[in-house]
């Protein structure tokens, strides 16, 4: 059973835990409570610490001048100054490097990720038509580029949702790795992670061999910097079909002369139909790994492209639900 990291997320803390919104009220979220015993939550409702009270009139992002201000949505109060201090000091207390997603709220003018309306102005007036992140989630990811983010809504995407599992989760082991400063570990943490970075990007995991490759004695902590940076831009797309089917084929290499010809034949049918999205990911997958056991491969043994983040935490159920 693989041991974990907990990943330190900023979670927006209307979502399950306060009653926070602009009307008193908060929002539901299993999944949000599910993750909370494998995470550390920073929770936070920006719009709060940043003065207002509750209820409260809600807030709105405008769209002056070609700038974007938060604004009360009735009295056109400016609020951004407000945020911007908040942000400020908040962002003074945590280290980017420690935080490795923000689990924002959908549609929020403070904390949506990519879906908040833009308006002209206070008052009963249509939006503009432009949507974009939230006054705050747009200044924070400016701040601490790396963090991974998404909301309650896109999270409930099955695809989504197992691509941002495995991004902090992967972070907070390399977390782990950059603190305890030893090159080993680092090497360690790029062998047990090759294939589930081969299935993001083949380029970018042949970059990041060349960085742990040209390590030199007395500079490792500008090594794991490099190596930080690489894999934050590594992962910065969603694996696709072929990239999986050339990181499964090259598992496949290990265990092929070792399964009988049905076995082979049976495999490749179903990459075959993965390939074709008649099957999910999964399957060819779990069939790689009953005969990495069974034939005790000891190099795949560690691989985390076979539990990548903690079981429970994604089903089929969540197929297909969600905004992309």
């Amino acid at each position: 059973m693989r041991n974990f990291e907990k990943p330190n997320l900023i979670l927006s803390k209307c979502l399950e835990y306060c009653n926070c919104r602009y009307n008193g009220d908060k929002i539901p979220d299993k999944f949000v409570r599910k993750l909370e015993k494998h995470v550390n939550y920073i929770k936070i409702c920006p719009e709060v610490e940043m003065g207002l009270g509750v209820p409260r009139n809600s807030v709105r992002l405008i769209k002056s001048n070609d700038e974007y201000r938060l604004v009360d949505s009735m009295t056109g109060e400016d609020h951004t100054a407000k945020m911007d201090n908040y942000i400020k000091e908040l962002t003074s207390k945590l280290n980017e490097e420690e935080i490795e997603g923000f689990i924002a709220k959908t549609r929020s003018p403070s904390c949506g990720s990519n879906d908040s309306k833009v308006y002209p102005k206070a008052g009963k007036v249509p939006a503009l038509g432009e949507k974009r992140a939230g006054y705050f989630t747009d200044n924070l990811s400016k701040i601490f580029p790396s963090l991974v983010i998404e909301n309650e809504g896109r999270i409930k995407n099955f695809k989504l949702r197992e691509n941002f599992l495995i991004k902090i989760f992967m972070l907070a082991d390399l977390r782990s790795v950059i603190e305890n400063g030893k090159i080993k570990e680092l090497i360690d943490f790029h062998s047990n992670n090759k294939y589930l970075i081969m299935s993001y990007n083949q380029a970018g995991l042949n970059k990041l061999g060349r960085i742990v490759a040209a390590h030199e004695k007395g500079r490792t902590k500008e090594t794991m910097r490099k190596y930080r940076e690489e894999i934050i831009k590594t992962l910065s797309l969603l694996p696709d079909t072929g990239k999986r089917v050339n990181m499964l084929q090259h598992i496949f290499g290990y265990v092929s002369s070792d399964i009988s010809r049905e076995e082979r034949e049976y495999f490749l049918e179903t990459l075959k139909d993965f390939r074709e999205a008649k099957v999910p990911f999964s399957l060819p997958l779990a069939l790689l790994r009953s005969w990495v056991i069974r034939f005790k491969v000891e190099y795949l043994m560690s691989q985390t492209i076979f539990s990548p983040f903690p079981d429970g935490l994604i089903d089929l159920s969540d197929s297909g639900n969600g905004r992309l």
